[in-house]
């Protein structure tokens, strides 16, 4: 704790209730995140199987983790899962897969499995048209919620027709082999917990203390998600800088950040604004261009750095 300054304090130590930490770049993210977590588990008592921190990349998640567990006394701890969003997905699905009549001895498949799949049934179909697009626009309607029947109802222009036939043929073909593709690992575990409402209550008891880092990248289905995974507790912490939003090509939705406070009711908010790794005047030339940005919650970086040399434009 003696680490920290008085805002990472302020956020680490908050326990129960939705929290929305705005972190400014280079004003300690990870390691409020991770003193947190080890705090919950170390000082205040929770069990560490009742925590579920995610995060985005199966690198950021191992990096938190070894941090986190080197801030614990007690090194035998049973490590708390921390892991990506997909990565759960995964491990929720194998035990619960089941309950929509699918198999649990299901098959992921990637990127390039999917291409295929999709190039093949184009060929059946007698279409011309490029798998990388079909596969896109499949990943935004899963990530969406929207089922094949839907899209070919809402389809109008004639290759998005095309794209609609693909995709229910595309969602036959896996089914039929128990495939699950990537999108399917957050979009069936949202189904599943949607439709067994006790196993939505058992999974968000289960996990009581939940974290989430850069939240101003996720989606419409993850955000759903937490919701239902924070459903009987409310707390969820999350962790993201709304001036770093830059991911809505890829169906990130700067609303989830933006709108927090006000679909989770008595949200602490905490800015963290001291930045450890620019000097001021950097900081000054960044503030005065983002300021301008017309979605954003407002916070202005101070540089704990100090003065430097003028800006130099190379």
């Amino acid at each position: 704790m003696k680490n920290l300054n008085e805002e990472q304090l302020n956020a680490v130590k908050h326990i129960d209730g939705p929290m929305l930490i705005l972190a400014g770049a280079g004003s300690g993210k990870t390691k409020t995140l991770t003193s947190r977590l080890a705090y919950l588990i170390g000082e205040v008592g929770i069990d560490p199987a009742n925590t579920l921190t995610l995060t985005f990349t199966n690198k950021a998640a191992g990096e938190m983790r070894e941090r986190a567990l080197k801030l614990l006394d007690n090194k035998e701890v049973y490590p708390p899962l921390l892991c990506t969003f997909h990565k759960f997905g995964l491990l929720f699905l194998k035990f619960h897969i089941e309950k929509i009549g699918r198999k649990n001895n299901f098959v992921i498949i990637d990127t390039d499995d999917k291409k295929r799949i999709l190039r093949n049934i184009a060929k059946e179909l007698k279409f011309d048209i490029s798998a990388s697009l079909v596969a896109s626009e499949i990943s935004k309607y899963k990530n969406s919620l929207l089922s094949p029947s839907v899209i070919i109802d809402k389809a109008q222009m004639p290759e998005y027709q095309k794209i609609a036939q693909i995709y229910k043929e595309y969602q036959k073909n896996i089914e039929d082999n128990n495939l699950v593709d990537f999108d399917d690992l957050l979009k069936l575990t949202y189904e599943i917990l949607n439709q067994e409402d006790e196993l939505r209550r058992e999974t968000s008891k289960k996990y009581a203390y939940i974290m989430v880092d850069e939240y101003q990248d996720t989606n419409e289905l993850q955000f759903k998600l937490l919701e239902l995974l924070a459903s009987e507790h409310n707390n969820l912490c999350v962790v993201g800088d709304d001036d770093q939003s830059i991911y809505g090509w890829r169906g990130a939705n700067i609303r989830n950040i933006l709108e927090f406070a006000s679909i989770f009711a008595n949200t602490k908010t905490v800015k963290l604004e001291t930045n450890y790794r620019s000097k001021k005047e950097i900081l000054d030339a960044a503030n005065l261009l983002i300021e301008h940005n017309s979605s954003r919650l407002g916070k202005k970086l101070i540089s704990h750095k100090g003065e430097g040399g003028s800006i130099k434009i190379i």
